[in-house]
């Protein structure tokens, strides 16, 4: 049962962004999300007004809830090594309570990506979100204290941090069939794609002449 204020808006959230999912953005109708959620179509324009409305504050919930769930991955005189499984952890986590957030954005990105580029702008902007370069901050910092060797540019780093975390939950829904013998969803098999993403990455850049 939907008690509070909040969580009538998060149930409606969570409906919405199913239905944007399935249907993208010109094939979804407030009437249905109204319909999904147990609504009627006037109490949720009274909540988000309209359309884009409603898909904006999808995305920004999404991108807030995102960037603040990485932020604690780093911590005043730890090193790079503990930061970075720390980060693959907390990406992963995320991602394991919500797994249609990577297929919601490609489809924005598929469909333009231009509400999805206003609203990171404006998140940034508006609240200063800096986890991204939190992390490029602790690249520059393990490469001076040479833990790690140098990269001319970090955010290549970045990147591929990225691009392997999210892959695997994209790509989820054709791997059952290619290897039904193995369970995508068992704690073990989360743990093992962590640590594997570790080591591939952190050994890739660790400076072995000064940590053996």
């Amino acid at each position: 049962m939907i008690k509070s204020l909040g969580q009538k808006e998060d149930h409606i959230l969570q409906i919405a962004m199913q239905v944007f999912l399935e249907k993208g953005w010109h094939g979804t109708r407030m009437q249905e999300i109204a319909d999904r959620a147990g609504i009627n179509k006037a109490m949720l324009h009274y909540y988000f007004r309209s359309k884009e409305r409603l898909y904006t504050t999808i995305l920004e919930k999404l991108f807030i809830r995102f960037m603040n769930s990485l932020a604690d991955s780093f911590k005043p005189g730890q090193d790079f090594a503990t930061t970075l499984r720390t980060f693959l952890d907390r990406f992963h986590d995320h991602l394991l309570q919500n797994p249609n957030l990577p297929l919601f954005i490609v489809r924005e990105l598929s469909e333009g990506g231009k509400i999805v580029k206003r609203v990171v702008e404006q998140v940034v902007n508006q609240q200063g979100l800096r986890t991204p370069q939190m992390m490029i901050n602790e690249f520059k910092h393990a490469q001076k204290r040479g833990e790690i060797i140098p990269i001319e540019e970090p955010v290549q780093f970045l990147l591929t941090v990225i691009g392997a975390c999210v892959y695997f939950f994209l790509a989820k829904p054709i791997l059952n069939p290619v290897f039904p013998e193995i369970d995508f969803d068992s704690p073990q098999f989360i743990e093992q794609r962590k640590k594997l993403i570790f080591e591939h990455l952190y050994l890739g850049i660790k400076n072995r002449e000064k940590n053996p």
